[in-house]
C-alpha cells in the first residue's frame, strides 16, 4: 500500500504474473540482468517481484545515483532491461544496449499483458539479486546473492523477529537498501501488510504517519530512530499499535535503546548487525538486552561467527579480532570481480564459503557478539586507534543528544564530533566534553564539538561521514 492505493495479496500475485509476462514479451529471460532506478513507490515491489518471477537477476539502484556510477554499473552487468522513473530519464542515453521501461508511462500497459507460461522458479545457488556497494577501489561492486541465500536468511531473521499476519510494516528505508528490500520478502512470508513509504517521511511527521497507518513494525537505522526520539520527546504521539522496532545499518547506541524503551514501552527493540555480503549476522532479542547491554546479539540459527587474529587463528572468548561468518546466507561473491571476491570470501573444500567481514569485535563465552568497528571507519589519532562508534555512543548517553557522528579532521589533526540535539537549547561544549571525560580515555575526547540541525545521511539513511568531512573541507577553504 502507498497512501490511498493498496492491493490484496491475491491482486498482487495476479499483477506480478502479468508484469512478468510483459517482461517476457520484452525478451527478458532467466539469468538476464534487470536494473531498476526508482525512489520508493507502489509500483516498485511489483517490478522487483516480476523480474524475479521471470528468472532475471535484478538490482535496485538508488534514485539518487549519479550518471557516472550508473554508467559503470551498466557497463559491468550488461542489463537486458532498465526500469526507471521519468525524472531520471536523462539516464536513458547510457542504456543503448538495453531496453528501457519508464515506470509512469509503461506500468499500466505492462500490467495488462496477456498471460504467458512463466519459467519454473529456480532455487539453490541460482543467482537472484545484485546489491551494488562501493568497493575498496571506489568502483561499484555487485554483491551476488542466490535464491538459496535469500530464502535461508529470510526464514532465519523471521525466526527471531516473528512478524505476524496482522502486522503492518512501515518501510521508510529506500528499497535500494537491502534491509528495505527484504521487507517485501518478510511481508510475503508472513502475510503482513506493507506500507511503501519514502525516506523523507522519516522526518518530523513520522510519528503521525505511524499513527495514521497503524504501523506495528518499524525497520530502521540509527538516524531514523534518533529522529523518532527527538519528535517523541518534543511532541509525543500515541502509538499503541507499534510493537516492534529493528535496527541495522549502523550501531544503535545503548542510550537510544533506553530512550526508545521509555518513550515506547510497548514496543520490542531488536538491535542487529549485518553486512550486505550475507545480509544478517546477528540479532539481539529484547529480553537479552539487559544482560548483554553492549552486544549486537547472537548469530542467526544455522550460522557460525568467530573472531580471528591477523595470523588466521580463531581467538578465544573475549579477544578482539576480525569477524568471520559461516552459513548458508554467505553470498556468492562480487559480480565479475574475482580479486575483490578473493579478499572477502574464503572458499573451503567442497565449495562452502566463509565471509571475511573486515569488521572487528569479540565473541563472548555465551556466544554473543560485541562489535567494535568496521575497518574502514577506524580512526588513528595521536598514536591511538579508536572506533568512532564508542565516542558516538558516549555522546548519546546525554538525553539532550539525538545523534552523533565522529570523524578525524586530518588537515588540522583534530577529532571532531558532530551532534544534533533533542532540545532547542544546545548544551555548552564544556558540558559535553566533561561528560565524555567521565567514560572515555583522554585520547578519545574530541577536540571540537560541532552542532548541526540534522546529520547528513547517505541514500541508505546512515550517517554520511564523507559529507561530514566535506563540511570540514569547505569550512577550511572558506
Amino acid at each position: 500500500m502507498e497512501g490511498d492505493r493498496s492491493h490484496t495479496f491475491a491482486e498482487a500475485a495476479t499483477l506480478v504474473d502479468r508484469l512478468a509476462s510483459g517482461l517476457q514479451i520484452l525478451s527478458v529471460r532467466p539469468g538476464d540482468r534487470v536494473l531498476i532506478v526508482s525512489e520508493n513507490r507502489l509500483e516498485l515491489p511489483f517490478f522487483i517481484l516480476a523480474a524475479a518471477r521471470v528468472g532475471a537477476v535484478f538490482s535496485v539502484l538508488s534514485s539518487q545515483i549519479t550518471e557516472s556510477s550508473f554508467e559503470r554499473i551498466v557497463r559491468q552487468c550488461e542489463p537486458r532491461l532498465i526500469i526507471l522513473e521519468s525524472r531520471r530519464a536523462e539516464l536513458t542515453h547510457l542504456c543503448s544496449t538495453a531496453k528501457v521501461v519508464v515506470i509512469e508511462q509503461d506500468f499500466d500497459s505492462l500490467s495488462q499483458s496477456r498471460h504467458l507460461d512463466l519459467p519454473q522458479p529456480k532455487g539453490d545457488d541460482a543467482l537472484a539479486l545484485l546489491v551494488f556497494t562501493s568497493g575498496s577501489t571506489g568502483m561499484p561492486r555487485g554483491v551476488m546473492l542466490s535464491h538459496a541465500n535469500i530464502a535461508f536468511v529470510t526464514k532465519a531473521i523471521m525466526a527471531r523477529l516473528q512478524y505476524r499476519e496482522d502486522d503492518r510494516i512501515g518501510v521508510f528505508l529506500p528499497l535500494s537498501f537491502d534491509y528495505g528490500l527484504y521487507q517485501i520478502f518478510y511481508a510475503l512470508m508472513t502475510g503482513a501488510a506493507l506500507l511503501v513509504g519514502r525516506p523523507e517521511m522519516s522526518g518530523p511527521e513520522l510519528p503521525r504517519i505511524l499513527a495514521r497507518h497503524e504501523i506495528t513494525v518499524l525497520p530502521g537505522v540509527p538516524t531514523l530512530f534518533a529522529g523518532l526520539i527527538k519528535m517523541q520527546s518534543w511532541r509525543p504521539v500515541e502509538l499503541p499499535k507499534l510493537r516492534l522496532l529493528s535496527n541495522t545499518g549502523d550501531h544503535l547506541p545503548l542510550p537510544h535503546i533506553r530512550q526508545l524503551q521509555k518513550l515506547l514501552p510497548e514496543a520490542k527493540i531488536f538491535p542487529m548487525y549485518g553486512l550486505t555480503e550475507c545480509k544478517r549476522v546477528s540479532i539481539m532479542l529484547p529480553e537479552e538486552i539487559d544482560a548483554h547491554e553492549h552486544s549486537v546479539g547472537r548469530p542467526l540459527d544455522g550460522t557460525e561467527v568467530w573472531a580471528e587474529s591477523a595470523e588466521g587463528a580463531r581467538l578465544p572468548p573475549g579477544e578482539i579480532g576480525e569477524f568471520i561468518v559461516r552459513g548458508p546466507h554467505v553470498g556468492l561473491g562480487y559480480w565479475r570481480a574475482p580479486e575483490e571476491t578473493a579478499k572477502r570470501y574464503r572458499l573451503l573444500p567442497g565449495g562452502e564459503r566463509l565471509l571475511i567481514t573486515g569488521d572487528y569485535g569479540s565473541v563472548d563465552a555465551d556466544g554473543f557478539l560485541h562489535f567494535q568497528a568496521r575497518s574502514d571507519f577506524m580512526i588513528k589519532h595521536r598514536g591511538h586507534r579508536m572506533s568512532p562508534v564508542e565516542i558516538e555512543e558516549a555522546a548519546c548517553r546525554s538525553p539532550e543528544i539525538a545523534a552523533a557522528g565522529c570523524i578525524k579532521d586530518e588537515l588540522h589533526d583534530k577529532l571532531c564530533l558532530f551532534l544534533t540535539t533533542t532540545t532547542a537549547e544546545r548544551p555548552q561544549e564544556a558540558t559535553i566534553l566533561a561528560a565524555l571525560a567521565e567514560t572515555l580515555e583522554r585520547a578519545k575526547i574530541p577536540d571540537r564539538i560541532i552542532y548541526l540541525n540534522d546529520l547528513p545521511r547517505t541514500a541508505n539513511q546512515k550517517v554520511d561521514r564523507k559529507a561530514l568531512r566535506a563540511l570540514l573541507t569547505s569550512e577550511a577553504s572558506a
